[in-house]
């Protein structure tokens, strides 16, 4: 007997995925269907972000483990590595890690909490806060004091802070603290090999890995690119994986052709308004 069953979807190669909700993006939402994962190249020099590298899933694929395999197809397509690599916290995994450390860049991703305890009680426990900064032994947090590349460790100070605090028990401790002789106080280092997802060669926290993890908006002005402004990916119809891996690739071969063409007509009124002034003067 053969019968149609109401709860078999009609896509077997399609499935449930999560994604954030657009009208809210602090909750997050489940969608059937498929999840193409782009990465975009960012030229700083030339203000360019383009689409280099698309990879087609299912809904509930894990995405994490395809960044390696974006990087490959850059790397044998392009036959170029990037010096940062900067994504979400689907990508906190050690093999993506080790993978951008071996391929000569530096990895900011963001750090995946997953279960782990985050009250002030348990930090001070483990003895470093969600940054990766530790503790000094009067209870302050200590402040970065640089990366040491060839060791491959952070150093980190507390900088006599309790010269400054107005916490009666940090001023009781400090009166017979052994580290405030030395000048920047109590000292820690924090390797790379003993934390590989929370210590990096751009420190947690600090401004300049502030600045670098904000041009992870290209990437999502990418992805809305594709859906909103070219309306490819926008709930498209279509049902299997290769088509769906068919229709992603034609999105961001549109987007990169759009973006190209329009940084070349940029350039070319920019260079005819620079020999219009030079003929002028």
């Amino acid at each position: 007997f053969f019968f149609p069953c109401p709860k078999l979807p009609s896509d077997l190669d399609a499935k449930i995925g999560v994604r954030k909700n657009p009208k809210n993006p602090d909750r997050t939402e489940k969608i059937f269907g498929f999840n193409a994962i782009i990465d975009t190249s960012i030229e700083t020099d030339l203000g360019l972000e383009i689409p280099v590298a698309c990879t087609t899933i299912a809904g509930n694929g894990e995405e994490g483990r395809h960044f390696i395999t974006n990087k490959d197809q850059i790397s044998s397509h392009h036959g170029k590595a990037s010096k940062i690599h900067i994504a979400d916290a689907k990508y906190d995994e050690i093999n993506n890690y080790q993978f951008s450390r071996s391929q000569g860049a530096i990895p900011i991703i963001d750090y995946n909490i997953r279960s782990e305890n985050l009250s002030p009680e348990a930090l001070k426990t483990r003895g470093y806060d969600h940054k990766g900064w530790p503790y000094a032994p009067c209870g302050i947090i200590t402040s970065p004091n640089g990366f040491d590349q060839k060791s491959q460790r952070a150093s980190f100070s507390c900088r006599r802070q309790c010269l400054n605090s107005n916490d009666p028990q940090i001023i009781r401790f400090a009166e017979n603290c052994k580290h405030w002789i030395n000048y920047h106080g109590f000292t820690r280092h924090m390797s790379v090999k003993d934390f590989p997802r929370l210590i990096g060669e751009v420190l947690r926290g600090t401004y300049r890995y502030q600045k670098l993890k904000a041009f992870r908006s290209a990437s999502e002005r990418t992805n809305s690119s594709t859906k909103d402004d070219l309306c490819i990916l926008n709930k498209p119809k279509i049902r299997g994986l290769k088509n769906a891996g068919v229709l992603a690739q034609m999105a961001v071969s549109v987007l990169l052709l759009k973006r190209i063409a329009r940084f070349i007509v940029k350039a070319t009124l920019a260079l005819r308004k620079m020999l219009g002034n030079i003929i002028l003067s």
